[in-house]
């Protein structure tokens, strides 16, 4: 019994020190009868998982931070000069000059809009409960439509999109919207990152349509395609290239949350995105 007591009182001194201290040390005991040797492991697996949810929090926070200032750059940037140009459409006498910095305003504020949509998006994204209710989607015509809408894009950049698309429509199982906004990303990514025409090809895989995304990388540029869907990537997070580091990772949510996934892919300065979808029963038999 004293024999008892004596280890008892030292399991309770370790953990006092333990506790006191943050020490990383596990309880230990020379004699181990059954019954202590049943409270010490007890106590040392407390004690693991107690370590692992603090490191857990260490890292979430660390993750918060980074997203805190990653946000606050991302915001502050076209907030500073949406001010800028709002005070020279003050001071300028001719209404041509007013006229020309308002609109240079307005662009601003709608990056800014942009930005926080896709940060409510990112967050409700991460959120489990958050399903789509899944229906056919002829995902060719989506992708066509979204093609036009960059028409002027494309005009700017001097390139027209190489596009090698079945002619037939290809259902697949997803959210209209959401596959509006994955195609809508991966275009406006290229027009942020990419050089040279934009190819757009389709494979089939059995019960899943890949559509693959493919362009050429401005010079000097290097792409880590392990990180390239997570939040806030950034080839360069010290450049200022209108965009909040989420439009991939978005994509990668979505298509995640239509049973589906998204791939990259970098070889040389040739990079490719590519997404896939789960066919419905129609949609595979358009393909036979």
């Amino acid at each position: 019994m004293l024999n008892y007591k004596s280890q008892i009182r030292q399991i309770g001194n370790q953990l006092s020190f333990i506790m006191e201290h943050q020490s990383l040390k596990f309880i230990a005991t020379q004699l181990k009868p059954k019954e202590i040797n049943h409270l010490v492991r007890e106590c040392n697996l407390l004690l693991s998982r107690q370590r692992a949810l603090d490191e857990q929090f260490s890292r979430k926070n660390q993750e918060m931070n980074s997203t805190i200032i990653s946000l606050s750059h991302d915001i502050r940037t076209p907030l500073t000069s949406l001010d800028g140009y709002l005070q020279l459409a003050l001071r300028a006498e001719a209404e041509q000059d007013q006229s020309h910095y308002v609109r240079l305003a307005q662009s601003r504020i709608q990056q800014i809009i942009k930005l926080v949509d896709e940060l409510f998006l990112y967050t409700k994204l991460q959120n489990p409960e958050y399903i789509f209710e899944l229906r056919p989607v002829d995902v060719i015509g989506v992708l066509k439509r979204n093609l036009f809408t960059f028409i002027e894009d494309f005009a700017r950049c001097g390139y027209e999109p190489e596009l090698q698309l079945p002619e037939r429509p290809v259902m697949v199982s997803g959210d209209m919207n959401a596959v509006e906004r994955v195609f809508a990303n991966i275009i406006g990514n290229y027009f942020i990152h990419g050089d040279g025409p934009l190819s757009v090809g389709v494979e089939d895989r059995q019960d899943t349509l890949c559509i693959r995304f493919t362009n050429r990388l401005k010079a000097g540029s290097k792409v880590d395609t392990e990180k390239v869907f997570t939040r806030f990537y950034k080839e360069d997070p010290s450049r200022t290239l209108h965009s909040s580091g989420l439009g991939l990772s978005i994509v990668s949510a979505l298509t995640g949350k239509m049973n589906g996934h998204a791939e990259a892919e970098c070889i040389s300065d040739t990079f490719s995105i590519s997404t896939a979808f789960k066919k419905t029963a129609k949609g595979q038999a358009n393909e036979r």
